[in-house]
């Protein structure tokens, strides 16, 4: 009987310390690696020297430096799908977490894969949190060439100053 309660106390650890890696493994994913920037201000690229070492973009870089925000999650649904497009970008101290997903296309992308998708039409959107909202959404339907039969943009941004905004823009087609 006693040997039965280690058995079971030893699958359970065993089990235990397998989840807890596998959740380790799938939050570092979405980490970006690469460089973050504009890069058009030098004319060689910027190498991953001037990445941080955990990552992401440098310490004087950080608070929204680079694109005006701290975090940005945008989400669009069509007639036809929800969440056909799914955009999350997140700085935090050193690191930047980004996500990428649009069902229309088949694509699925995390870490410096999702930020290469993102970072162009990040490039295009220049808001601060006393942007107008139709503004925002205006900018964020150009940027990501949303089309125009959506039914539905939603937009979290949080700004440098802690400022978090939502926008939304619906229509029924």
């Amino acid at each position: 009987m006693n040997s039965m309660a280690y058995k079971k106390s030893s699958l359970l650890t065993s089990l235990l310390l397998s989840s807890a890696l596998v959740l380790a493994a799938c939050g570092d994913e979405e980490e970006v690696t690469e460089p973050v920037g504009d890069q058009s201000q030098t004319d060689q690229p910027v190498s991953t020297d001037d990445a941080s070492p955990g990552g992401g973009i440098g310490e004087d870089d950080i608070g929204g430096e680079i694109f005006g925000f701290t975090e940005f999650d945008l989400n669009v649904d069509y007639p036809d799908q929800d969440d056909a497009l799914d955009v999350s970008y997140e700085e935090d101290r050193d690191e930047i977490s980004a996500e990428y997903e649009n069902k229309v296309t088949g694509d699925d992308l995390a870490g410096d894969d999702a930020m290469n998708e993102i970072e162009p039409a990040f490039g295009q959107i220049d808001v601060d949190a006393d942007t107008p909202d139709d503004e925002v959404i205006s900018q964020a339907i150009e940027a990501f060439g949303i089309e125009d039969n959506y039914t539905s943009i939603e937009i979290e941004i949080r700004y440098p100053d802690g400022n978090e905004k939502e926008y939304e823009a619906t229509q029924n087609q």
